[in-house]
Parts: C-alpha cells; sequence; structure tokens
C-alpha cells in the first residue's frame, strides 16, 4: 500500500469516528435530559453510563487514528529524538521569557508528539528569564519550568526591583546547586527602606557551588548602589566562579548596617574573566571615587585572571597596582580606560609581563568634558619607548580615542618601531562622537613609516573619524 493511500484511509477513519463520536454526544445529551424528567430513571441511568463507556472508547480510538496519521505526515515523527530535540532547541530564542504563547511553553500545544519531544528535552528548560516582580501565576510557572530541566544546568536572568519576593527567593534557593548562570539587571529599588541599595539576600546561607557566570547591570536612569559586604557574600557562596561583569552599579559606602572597618580580599580561584564598568561614569563626567565598580578590585585576589576589561577606573592607584601585585595573575587581555587624572604606566606594565593583548581607550561621550586625552596616551608611549623590554608577550595593542586629539605621531612610530619583533597587530581609532569637521589626513612621511612597519609582517589598521582609514 502506497503512503498516499494510507495517509487517505487513514483520514477517512478520523473523519468516521468524529462523525459517530459526534452522534453519540448528541444521544447522550438526549439521555441527559430525559433522565432529569423521568420519575423511574435506573434504566436511563444504566444506558447514560454504557453510552459514556462507549464515548470513552470510541474518543480512544479516534486519538490512536490521529496519533497514526501525524506519524504518517508530520516529518518530525520520522525522526529520531535526538534529532527533533536539537530542531526544538534551534527554535528557542536567545532569552526565553516565561509566557504561554513564546517558546518552549507554546511548543507543548500543537499535538500530543510536539508535547512528548518538548517534555522529554530537558535543555528547552534550562534557560529562563523572569522579569520582576513575579505574579503568582508566572511565579508557578516558572516552577513547573525549571521542574523540566531536571538535573541540568541552568541559566537564569532577573530582570527588575530587586526587592525580590519570598516566591523566587524560595525558587533560586531550591534550585541553586543547579545554577550555572545568573544574569541581574537591575532597576533601583524605590519602596526599599534603604532606597537604592540592592541586597544579595536570594543567597544568604546557601551555597551556589555550580556557579560559574555573574552578570549585574542596571537601568541607565537609575543609581543602584552594592555595599562591599553584599558582593563578599555573594563571592563566598560561589567559590568556582569564572566570570563576572559588573556594569552600571555603585558602591554605597556608609550604608546603614554596614561595618566601615577594612574588609579583607577575597581569592576566587577560578575567575578568568573580569569585566568592570561604569558607562554612566563615561557618558556624563561624573566622578565619584571608591564608588564605581572597580571599587571591587579592592576586595578580590583573582591568581588565575586572563581577561580585564575596565571601562572607567576610579579606585586610587595605589589601590589598583595592589591588586595587581596581590594577584600575581597570568593575564592575557586588559581592556583599560585610562583615568583622566592619571595612572601609574610603567609601575601597572611590570607586573603584567604575560599580556598579549592591550586595548586603551580615552574618550567621553560627553561634549562638555571632552578632557585632555593626548596627555593620557602620552604617558603610556613614553613609557614604552623608554623600557624595551616591558610587556615582552605583547602581540596586540589598540589605541582609541575620540576627537578631538592631536596624535604624537614621533612617540607613536618611535613605540610601533621598537616593538616591531613581537607586536604583530595595531589598530588606532579616533572616532568622532559629535560630528565635528576635522583634518583626518595622515601626513606623508607617517604613512610611510607605517608601509614600512606593515612591509615588515605587522598588521596595521587607522580609522580617524568618518572620512579615513587604512589598513595596511
Amino acid at each position: 500500500m502506497s503512503q498516499v493511500s494510507s495517509v487517505t484511509e487513514l483520514r477517512q477513519d478520523v473523519d468516521e469516528l468524529d462523525g459517530t463520536i459526534e452522534a453519540e454526544w448528541a444521544v447522550l445529551q438526549d439521555l441527559r435530559s430525559r433522565h432529569q424528567h423521568a420519575q423511574n430513571s435506573s434504566k436511563l441511568a444504566a444506558a447514560i453510563k454504557a453510552k459514556r463507556t462507549l464515548l470513552r472508547d470510541l474518543i480512544s480510538q479516534s486519538r490512536q487514528a490521529r496519533h497514526k496519521l501525524n506519524l504518517c505526515v508530520d516529518p518530525m515523527a520520522r525522526l529520531p529524538l535526538e534529532l527533533r530535540s536539537l530542531i526544538f532547541l534551534r527554535v528557542l530564542p536567545v532569552e526565553p521569557v516565561v509566557t504561554p504563547k513564546a517558546p518552549p511553553m507554546v511548543l507543548l500545544n500543537v499535538c500530543r508528539l510536539w508535547r512528548d519531544i518538548a517534555l522529554a528535552t530537558p535543555k528547552l528548560w534550562c534557560d529562563i528569564e523572569m522579569a520582576l516582580p513575579l505574579g503568582s501565576k508566572y511565579s508557578k510557572l516558572c516552577e513547573v519550568w525549571l521542574s523540566r530541566a531536571r538535573s541540568m544546568p541552568l541559566s537564569v536572568g532577573l530582570h527588575g526591583s530587586m526587592i525580590l519576593q519570598q516566591n523566587v527567593l524560595d525558587l533560586l534557593v531550591q534550585y541553586r546547586h543547579q545554577l550555572e548562570h545568573l544574569t541581574l539587571f537591575l532597576s533601583c529599588a524605590r519602596d526599599s527602606p534603604r532606597p537604592g541599595t540592592i541586597s544579595f539576600g536570594l543567597i544568604e546561607g546557601s551555597c551556589l557551588p555550580s556557579l560559574k557566570t555573574l552578570s549585574v547591570d542596571s537601568d541607565s536612569n537609575d543609581s543602584v548602589f552594592f555595599a562591599p559586604g553584599e558582593w563578599l557574600k555573594l563571592w563566598r557562596a560561589a567559590p568556582n566562579l569564572s566570570s563576572l561583569s559588573i556594569q552600571n552599579t555603585f558602591h554605597g559606602a556608609g550604608v546603614e548596617g554596614e561595618d566601615d572597618g577594612p574588609l579583607p580580599p577575597i581569592a576566587l580561584p577560578s575567575l578568568n574573566e573580569l569585566r568592570l564598568g561604569n558607562l554612566k561614569n563615561d557618558a556624563f563626567g561624573i566622578y565619584w571615587e571608591d564608588r564605581g565598580s572597580s571599587v571591587v578590585l579592592k576586595f578580590l585576589t583573582l591568581p588565575a585572571l586572563h581577561n580585564l576589561s575596565l571601562s572607567f577606573l576610579d579606585i586610587s592607584a595605589e589601590a589598583f597596582i595592589s591588586f595587581l601585585a596581590r594577584s600575581s595573575s597570568p593575564l592575557r587581555s586588559l581592556d583599560f580606560a585610562i583615568p583622566r587624572f592619571g595612572w601609574p604606566v610603567s609601575e601597572a606594565l611590570r607586573l603584567i609581563p604575560t599580556l598579549t593583548d592591550l586595548r586603551l581607550s580615552a574618550y567621553s561621550a560627553h561634549p562638555t568634558n571632552l578632557w585632555n586625552y593626548p596627555d593620557r596616551f602620552l604617558s603610556f608611549l613614553q613609557v614604552m619607548n623608554s623600557n624595551p623590554d616591558l610587556l615582552p608577550n605583547l602581540q596586540r595593542l589598540t589605541l582609541l580615542t575620540c576627537i578631538p586629539i592631536t596624535i604624537d605621531y614621533q612617540q607613536l612610530l618611535r613605540m610601533l618601531t621598537m616593538h616591531s619583533k613581537r607586536l604583530q597587530c595595531f589598530k588606532l581609532c579616533v572616532y568622532d562622537f559629535h560630528s565635528r569637521s576635522i583634518d583626518a589626513s595622515l601626513p606623508n612621511e607617517v604613512r610611510s613609516a607605517l608601509l614600512q612597519l606593515a612591509s615588515g609582517g605587522m598588521k596595521i589598521h587607522i580609522t580617524i573619524g568618518s572620512e579615513y582609514e587604512i589598513q595596511l
């Protein structure tokens, strides 16, 4: 029998069964109506019972017939479970939001086969984004969602006010041993007894042994504050943390209930990636000493750190040097925004001889706070020119700033020439954030020197404004 004829027969079977079910259902409704008005209803009751049994059998036969029909017409039914699961995983959004109308929840309502596949694929339920505050309806949905992940590692995102309800806290504590990735995108807790101050109460007395990555950010319109003790609670609870990102949050010194005494640094032996930044500081020219995200460097020792990104350094030079010396980490990549009040170039670079990638930036997105940029890069170039053995493993260097700036090309060319044997790639990016008109051309002698360096094997990419770009 061909597949076409088989499908046709199965459809006929389904249609016949549906017609029979509809007719028998009408008979059952008539029997129920007569039963309500009959004085001696024992015979009608027996007939109703028999009709119900018949309907249950017919509905079961209809479901089986539909299942056979789906196996013939649905290509998913002919695939191994592993391939079905992979297809379902491809439809997931990057950040699955808890809603009945979005994947993977919507997959449950297509047919029984798709529901069985979805429930047999724990990876579909490993990622979840929760918008706070969380109502009771969605709290229950989140609980069911996470239970379907079984014992798989979990990735959880919390967005909104961090005055966490007890049901959210209970849910996180219940699955704390599976929690591998945690993202907190916060808004200011304005109705908190300590306005604007966030507490990591969710991990109070708990352990997060599987937590590997933590990302903390805040709404650009809010000022979210943490006390140092709160960070220490979290780090002690997550000893296996490997990646940490803290953006647009501030250190609330002198918060009521915090010990104002010095807090000893804590070691995170597995942390190899750290990103700290306060873009609001850069954009609006705010400078709060010991208030930005980089203040956490005072409380950390990171012996395994490979990648460090600091978009705004607001701690003292001594504190930064102390962190580098204390950690003595095999740092490979440094993305560093040069502070406007100077920085200890020579001392810092001597403490990171393993560095292979260096990206230095000096910019402000606010037109009224364009500080003295040349001095920031000039100190770095002078130190590199006077110390040929500095950064012996450096392979890639990027200098990023915004207009207006006067490049000291002599110092730059001298530095590139001195370190050309190990420097493989150099990028200079001068962005025009404010649509200013400038002369973006390179002097001929500078271009000739760069061509000579490129002929020796160095990759050079220079962008100045929107009008000039060369790649050698």
